[in-house]
């Protein structure tokens, strides 16, 4: 075999201009070896790649002190390098710190076989975009790209830079430029734009931002294609402004009424006469922005309960089709599946060799269904296991062990939580799974997680998996995610959660998460440095402690619920006291991880502006997302609610400690508050949802402030997670 003839000095000098281009075959390797550098530098110069184009799979061997990987193309020797990493050097990366303690540089001995990927592995979801990735800079990016690239990740969505899009398009169209600039969101609400939701919201932006956005937008398509991986961009499904002037076009405009209290843009019917220049005027300056055709398109029609009218959806599915087409011959449509979408006769319309179905699934339990019927369309499997991006310990444990190829007949696997950054337990199997063919087996992948995630083989860390694995990271049912954190609720003595499509339903049992936390703290007690010193171990701990305190926040709140009804006033003022006080040690105990800062996250946030205006903005939109979501108190109050330590402490306790102030008022002078109760319904994914709420001015003005206020922030972390955890274990 002929392996690179370059110098690790060579490579250095040319490095910086392949980083830049396209995977042509003289410069595939070297980009390969660029990723080594930058997310393994202590190992540059010592792996080399060769591209051998009629391999069939890739496989890993060495000569004693370099290791060489080869394989058919840039994406698969990345992805054989992840597997090296993963399950050779135990080189461990996560959203919630690294380490790379427990590793070490082995040459095998023998030759090693990569098994296969499934070929079609996604990334994203429309919602990621602007739950967490709107908090990510150029260079955050570039360290997510190459860590799915490592993990065999094929398809990427992207839709950074679609403001510029709107624009050039809306201004040839000669829609006014006020009021594109009233249709065009901040990026903190783009996700729903995209998705038709609503228009607007959190802007108008300044032209700089629009800009910066699509160079964001140019960079990662650029990488992505570079690593081997392909963008999915927005294709034409019909969207224009819901004002947008009949005049205009030629054909049917279609109104969407409203997506919770928000106008949705219109649709202009697919099989309308002017559909297709219209749509060909899109593709124009899509690929303007980002420089580039694309092999996959995302769109959705009638997406969450869109109305469709008189279209026939048939025809209306071969219009997208046909205008995708003629702007990128072979291109495939990316379809979400999601509640009642798509209809079957849309599905019948589509070609089924350029469609392909993202089936987006919330049920993780072990008896949810993994093979799917889309009218013979293949489909892309897709964990949704986070919504709102809210913190929480969740997955599908069981599950995902067992979802092997054979059964599935999933052509991939997709990673399109609505919010990422959180779990490392669960997405490091998720991970596994995609490069794994058959059954994963529990302990073996809880050994080596173990050693990977804190550089340590431990007992008591292995047991406390073993406890988790089969409970909070084990869902039985159906769910949108993790049991909300009770705190984080809006104040009623009632409440159960947090968010109006929760499900409160207890599904695990606390005593095996407190037992977890406690064998954590024993193993950093025994290990000493050599354990706490890692950044992986002090942000589990913390998440665990976080889950112990969560529990016992139901708990008292169900005691202080029965101290008032009983009118018991000293039994009340005692157990809400004590809510108040695992509120606070909440806050303490996240303020011990740099992942549960605020002022970390907001500060991502700013960073995407350019210029002082741009980073209030960014803000200020972040904010009230975290918050309320809408402007006003709605169905989306606390839909993404967060447990930040500054949230806890500025939020979310206050919050709490007027409610019980006027409780307990309530209590001392006998007499019931005048409660002014409104009910909202909303229609959310074709189904009507009825929300009540209880109207408390003090309360609202609180919550509708906190978008501007000036609350101190943590960028670092601060406090001993483990004197904290001692105290509340005890």
């Amino acid at each position: 075999m002929n392996y690179s003839p370059y110098s690790p000095l060579a490579l250095a000098c040319i490095l910086p201009i392949a980083a830049d281009i396209a995977p042509a075959a003289e410069y595939s390797e070297l980009i390969a070896q660029k990723l080594v550098t930058r997310v393994t530098p202590q190992y540059a110069g010592r792996i080399h790649f060769n591209i051998v184009p009629q391999l069939q799979s890739a496989y890993i061997e060495g000569n004693g002190r370099y290791v060489y990987i080869n394989a058919p193309d840039v994406s698969e020797c990345i992805r054989a390098y992840g597997y090296y990493l993963r399950h050779i050097a135990r080189v461990h990366f996560s959203w919630n710190g690294d380490c790379t303690a427990g590793s070490s540089f082995i040459v095998p001995t023998r030759r090693i076989t990569v098994p296969a990927a499934l070929p079609f592995n996604y990334a994203l979801n429309y919602c990621t975009l602007s739950y967490t990735t709107v908090t990510w800079d150029k260079k955050r990016w570039e360290r997510e790209l190459d860590i799915m690239a490592l993990n065999g990740v094929k398809y990427v969505l992207v839709t950074s830079g679609l403001e510029k899009v709107w624009q050039n398009f809306l201004t040839e169209l000669e829609y006014p430029q006020d009021k594109i600039a009233a249709f065009i969101p901040n990026p903190c609400y783009a996700a729903w734009w995209n998705m038709g939701n609503l228009e607007g919201e959190g802007g108008p932006l300044s032209q700089t931002l629009i800009d910066s956005e699509a160079e964001l937008g140019r960079f990662l398509v650029k990488r992505l294609k570079s690593l081997g991986m392909e963008p999915v961009l927005q294709g034409y499904v019909g969207f224009l402004p819901h004002d947008f002037p009949k005049a205009g076009i030629n054909g049917k405009l279609l109104p969407q009424g409203k997506w919770c209290g928000y106008h949705r843009p219109a649709v202009l019917q697919p099989t309308a006469p002017g559909f297709d220049s219209i749509a060909e005027l899109w593709y124009k300056h899509l690929h303007a922005v980002y420089g580039t055709t694309a092999k996959a398109y995302g769109g959705d029609l009638f997406h969450e309960g869109g109305r469709k009218g008189d279209t026939d959806l048939g025809r209306a599915a071969q219009a997208v089709q046909r205008a995708m087409q003629k702007a990128s011959p072979g291109s495939n449509w990316l379809i979400q599946a999601w509640g009642h979408n798509p209809d079957r006769k849309l599905l019948n319309g589509t070609d089924p060799q350029h469609t392909v179905i993202l089936a987006l699934q919330k049920n993780l339990s072990p008896k949810a269904e993994t093979n799917f019927d889309y009218a013979g369309r293949p489909f892309v499997w897709c964990e949704l296991s986070n919504f709102g991006g809210k913190h929480g310990m969740f997955g599908g444990m069981e599950l995902l062990e067992n979802f092997t190829r054979d059964k599935s007949k999933a052509i991939g696997i997709g990673m399109i939580s609505e919010g990422l950054e959180t779990s490392p337990f669960y997405y490091e199997l998720l991970w596994t799974r995609m490069n794994t063919a058959g059954a994963i087996e529990r302990a073996s992948y809880i050994q080596r997680y173990t050693q990977s995630r804190y550089g340590v083989s431990n007992q008591q860390l292995h047991k406390a998996l073993h406890l988790l694995a089969n409970s909070i990271y084990n869902t039985d049912k159906k769910r949108e995610g993790s049991l909300e954190n009770i705190i984080c609720a809006r104040p009623d003595l009632k409440a159960r959660k947090a968010t109006t499509w929760a499900d409160p339903t207890m599904y695990y049992s606390p005593l095996s998460v407190h037992t977890a936390a406690e064998l954590y703290l024993e193993a950093g007690k025994q290990l000493g440095e050599q354990l706490t010193s890692r950044i992986t171990y002090r942000h589990d701990l913390a998440d665990l402690c976080r889950q112990v305190l969560a529990d016992r926040a139901r708990a008292t709140l169900a005691r202080c619920k029965n101290a008032f009804e009983r009118k018991d006033e000293a039994a009340f003022r005692k157990e809400s006291q004590l809510f108040l006080t695992h509120i606070r040690d909440t806050a303490a105990v996240l303020a011990t991880s740099e992942h549960f800062l605020l002022g970390r996250f907001v500060d991502g946030a700013r960073k995407r502006g350019t210029t002082p205006q741009d980073k209030e903005a960014m803000e200020r939109a972040l904010l009230q997302l975290i918050t309320t979501w809408r402007p006003d108190i709605s169905v989306l109050n606390d839909y993404s609610h967060r447990q930040f330590a500054e949230m806890m402490e500025h939020y979310y306790l206050p919050r709490w400690q007027m409610y019980f102030n006027a409780r307990l008022n309530e209590l001392k002078t006998g007499g019931a508050q005048d409660k002014k109760i409104e009910r909202e319904i909303t229609h959310n994914n074709g189904e009507a949802v009825e929300l009540e709420i209880i109207r408390n001015p003090e309360m609202e003005n609180f919550q509708l402030k906190f978008r501007c206020s000036d609350i101190p922030m943590l960028t670092t972390p601060r406090g001993d997670i483990l004197s904290l955890a001692e105290q509340i274990l005890q």
